[in-house]
């Protein structure tokens, strides 16, 4: 998530939504430990709001799975030059 709120100071801040979706899905596979990961991102230009999605599956330690999903939103962040 941290690294989809950078998307700012792209030039094409969608086009930076992929590189974010991949980061999640390898930061969620080692840390959460979750299998079949696949991470959703948006930016909504309009509210300065990114949020990411996050689905994948964990193996329980008694058997069988659980998928899980998980959301969440920031603010975009965007860093100008002194206007003064």
């Amino acid at each position: 998530m941290s690294y989809l709120r950078l998307a700012g100071n792209n030039s094409d801040p969608d086009a930076f939504i992929a590189a974010a979706e991949q980061v999640t899905e390898g930061y969620a596979s080692k840390i959460g430990r979750l299998e079949n990961v696949t991470a959703v991102g948006t930016i909504d230009a309009e509210t300065g709001r990114v949020s990411m999605l996050v689905i994948g599956t964990v193996l329980l330690p008694i058997g069988g799975e659980v998928d899980i999903q998980q959301t969440s939103e920031a603010t975009l962040e965007q860093f100008r030059g002194d206007t003064r």
